[in-house]
This record gives C-alpha cells, sequence and structure tokens, in this order.
C-alpha cells in the first residue's frame, strides 16, 4: 500500500473537523453574541469556509485512492474498498470515476444485484455517459448474454467515439451526443505512423472518400516535424493545437468499422481433436497447450480484415511499440463471441463453466521488443495470431514464451502484471523455465491465465497489412 495515504487522510480529516468547527463557531457567535465575542473577523471566516471546501475535496480523493488500492488488493479487503468507495461518494457526490470503480469491486465479488442498483445510480446522475452501457455489457458478459454484452459495447464506442463513417443504422445510437473533439493532443511516434499507415490504406481501398485525404497530408505533416527531433519511439508527443486540430477529425475517432456479424456455421477449425488437446491441457505441468489452424480459413481472415479496416486502435500508452484495441473501446464483434461460446462447447472440460471476461487485439509496429513479462488475472488465457506467415522475416521467431511459475494468489493485479523487477526476481527465485511458441498464422496457445508470459522477439516486414496482430480471449468462473 501507498504508505502516505493513511497519515494524509488522518490529516485532511482533522483540517476538516478544525476548520467546520470555526466556521460554525464562528457563524455562530455573528447571529447570537455581541461584537466583542466576534474572535474571527469575516475575511477569516471566508478563509475557513474555503477550507472546508478544499478538505472535502482532499478527503473525497483520498478516499478514492484508498478504494483502488483496497480494490487491487486481496479478497480480505474488499470490503475496505467499499468503505472507502461509499465515503468518496459523500464528499465527491456524482463523481463517474467512483461508481466505474464501485462496478468494479462488485464484479470481483459477483454481487450482480448490487451492480445493477449501482447502474441505475450511475443513470440517474449521468444519462448521457457511455459508462452506462460499458457496465451493462460487462454485467451481461457475466451472464454469458454475448448478443446483449455485444449490443452495449457497440453503443458505448459510439457514444465515446463518434459515428464511423459506413456504420449500419442499428448500430448508431439514437441520443448520439455531439463529439467535443482534442483541443491537444497527447500521442506517440508509433501511433501516429500507425494512423498514417491505416489512413493511407483506407483511402487507397476506397473506404474512405477523397474528402479525408487532406488528413493524410496533415499526419505526414507532423511526422515530418517529429523526425526533426528524434527521441524514443515510445516517448509521448505533445502536439501544438494547430497540430492536433489538423487530425481531430481521424486521432482517437470512430471513422471507419469492417463490419463482422456471426457466421452461419462453425468458426473453430475442423482438423484438431478437442478432447485430446483438453486432456492435454490438464495432463501437463503447467497447463498450455498449442493449436494449429485453430480457426476456420476465413474466420481468420474475417479478423484480420476486422482488425486492418477499423479504427479502433486507440491506447498508445503502453512501451514496447505496440498498440491496443479492447473490447470496451472498439474491439467488439459478433464473430468474437461466437469463438468464446464454442469453445465453451467444443472444449466442455476446459471452458464448459466458465464465461469471457475480456478479450483484446495488439498491433505491433515491425521490430520492437513487445509485451514483457506479465500475468492475466484469467482462469484461461487464448492467445492467437491472425498476420499470414509471409509477413514474419524470422520464421521460428515471433511467438511468445510461457513460464513454468503462476502468479502467487496474494500478488494484486498491479505487482503481477506491472512489476517487470519484482516478477523477473520472483522467476529468478523459483528458477522458472519457459516454452517458447513461435508465431504462425492461425495459431493458438491456451494456457493457465495466472502464467507468467511475455512476447518472444520478432521481426516482421515494414507494411501496413504485415503488422503482427495478435487476439486475446480472457475467460474466468463465474
Amino acid at each position: 500500500m501507498t504508505w502516505w495515504l493513511k497519515p494524509a487522510l488522518y490529516s485532511a480529516w482533522i483540517l476538516f473537523l478544525g476548520a467546520a468547527l470555526t466556521v460554525a463557531s464562528t457563524c455562530f457567535a455573528y447571529i447570537f453574541l455581541p461584537p466583542q465575542y466576534h474572535v474571527i473577523n469575516i475575511w477569516g471566516l471566508l478563509i475557513a469556509a474555503a477550507l472546508v471546501r478544499l478538505m472535502m475535496v482532499a478527503l473525497g480523493t483520498l478516499h478514492h485512492h484508498l478504494a483502488k488500492v483496497y480494490a487491487e488488493g486481496t479478497l480480505r479487503q474488499v470490503a475496505r474498498a467499499l468503505f472507502h468507495v461509499r465515503w468518496a461518494l459523500r464528499w465527491l457526490p456524482g463523481d463517474l470515476r467512483l461508481y466505474t470503480l464501485w462496478c468494479q469491486i462488485l464484479f470481483r465479488e459477483k454481487q450482480f444485484d448490487a451492480i445493477e442498483s449501482v447502474i441505475q445510480q450511475m443513470a440517474y446522475v449521468h444519462p448521457d455517459s457511455d459508462e452506462i452501457d460499458t457496465q451493462k455489457a460487462y454485467l451481461a458478459l457475466y451472464q454469458r448474454d454475448y448478443t446483449g454484452a455485444c449490443h452495449h459495447f457497440d453503443r458505448a464506442y459510439r457514444l465515446r467515439r463518434g459515428i464511423a463513417w459506413n456504420d449500419t443504422p442499428e448500430r448508431i445510437p439514437a441520443d448520439q451526443p455531439e463529439t467535443v473533439l482534442p483541443r491537444r493532443i497527447q500521442t506517440t511516434q508509433v501511433k501516429l505512423l500507425h494512423d498514417a499507415a491505416q489512413l493511407a490504406f483506407l483511402r487507397q481501398g476506397d473506404y474512405l472518400p477523397p474528402a479525408f485525404s487532406h488528413l493524410l497530408q496533415a499526419y505526414q505533416d507532423i511526422l515530418k516535424a517529429v523526425a526533426q527531433t528524434p527521441a524514443s519511439a515510445d516517448r509521448f508527443i505533445h502536439l501544438s493545437a494547430e497540430q492536433s486540430q489538423s487530425i481531430a477529425l481521424f486521432y482517437g475517432r470512430n471513422v471507419h468499422i469492417s463490419p463482422v456479424p456471426a457466421f452461419p456455421r462453425d468458426t473453430l477449425g475442423e482438423h484438431w481433436d478437442a478432447k485430446s488437446l483438453s486432456d492435454q491441457y490438464y495432463r501437463h505441468e503447467p497447463s498450455c497447450i498449442v493449436i494449429d489452424q485453430f480457426l476456420q480459413p476465413d474466420t481468420a481472415e474475417a479478423l484480420l480484415h476486422f482488425c486492418q479496416k477499423s479504427t479502433i486502435w486507440h491506447d498508445d500508452t503502453r512501451p514496447g511499440g505496440y498498440l491496443g484495441a479492447y473490447m470496451d473501446d472498439g474491439f467488439n464483434c459478433a464473430l468474437l463471441y461466437q469463438i468464446a461460446e464454442e469453445l465453451r462447447t467444443r472444449m466442455p472440460d476446459i471452458f464448459g463453466d466458465l464465461t469471457l471476461q475480456h478479450m483484446w487485439a495488439y498491433s505491433y509496429a515491425a521490430r520492437k521488443s513487445g509485451i514483457g513479462v506479465h500475468a492475466d488475472n484469467a482462469a484461461v488465457n487464448v492467445n492467437f495470431w491472425i498476420t499470414p506467415d509471409a509477413a514474419n522475416k524470422a520464421p521460428g521467431t515471433g511467438g511468445m514464451k510461457v513460464y513454468n511459475v503462476r502468479a502467487p494468489e496474494h500478488w494484486s493485479f498491479a505487482e503481477y502484471n506491472q512489476d517487470t523487477q519484482k516478477m523477473m526476481t520472483f522467476l529468478d527465485a523459483h528458477q522458472a523455465e519457459s516454452q517458447t511458441v513461435a508465431y504462425a498464422h492461425n495459431r493458438a496457445v491456451i494456457f493457465d491465465g495466472r502464467l507468467f508470459h511475455e512476447t518472444d522477439t520478432f521481426d516482421f516486414e515494414d507494411a501496413y497489412l504485415s503488422k503482427r496482430i495478435n487476439i486475446t480471449l480472457l475467460f474466468e468462473r463465474v
């Protein structure tokens, strides 16, 4: 736990009570007592009142931080997290971040009725927020209502990122608000290069009209300016107001979506033996299996087109030269849910009592380090690759490493997913060994989600259609 939070909270409470008593006693003296008993003048009263308000904000913020700390800890701390969320809402009433955190904590405890109540409160305070549909979508996921989850994630994405140029009418929310364009953009070179390449691809294929051509020139001008001040590709770049405005119609927006409905037939490959692979998953330690031709060829191709043609790559906050697209922010189509449900029916020994918890995709630069060592908060991780093998310049590499050590149950998410130094020390102490799975188009790696794993070194062709793309589905017990 961050050591200073509790002392700061106690200090804020003392200051608040002192200022509140000062204001109350001064007001009482001004109303009921003669002037000689007025210890503080009007300016002192105003300063004390301002301090009361400042301490209210400070108390709400500190309770919020403590709630997040306890929410990421062990199950024994969930009650404390909920306690601090409720106190934070007393000081910061209507704060959307607190309602979101409240839902996240309740999801962890599987208190679904309570989640519905929080969503209703959120809708009353913030009726136009995309977060309402996001939480409804997660609730539908836990109830295995994949149609409802897809619908609510669709709606939340369009409320947040706008309407795509080619959106179908049934995807468009009736109460679509006017989207506020960003004034200043903070981005990375990797993101700018990706956006420029995707925009050029969409224009060349006539997926976007000629009116978007001027945006490509704006991206090229910004990249030229960035090239004159060389630095790490992962370093954040702060664009000027003029530069931000020049690409605002594309950057961070839902501009084009490649529609991918569910298929009228099975999506999983026909030639792999599900029963034999399930037995292998449980027979070997660690639990990890590799499946080639995981999907039907046209299923893999449809997902590749979805990833290449859809402007869903918004997360550029991670080092390693890759962009992320997530279920709750654009990476959402009926075909993905169909694959998840077919896994439950095809491999019931592994997925029978699980439900889809989260999914995402990552698109990588040609030669970067990728994702470092980490584990996931999931019972089973399904990771598969969809870029054609011809893009891989170093066959036999470019896949992933799966270690034979699980993240300790008492570790927090930050410890087993973000604290690289602690994870490496832990792996060294346990003399961990890794299984390297080479990259292959339409190859899946299914493993225990708590196993540590990382991206293998890779070298792909430096072209937009050759970007290494992996898709991850996380499953958890309801």
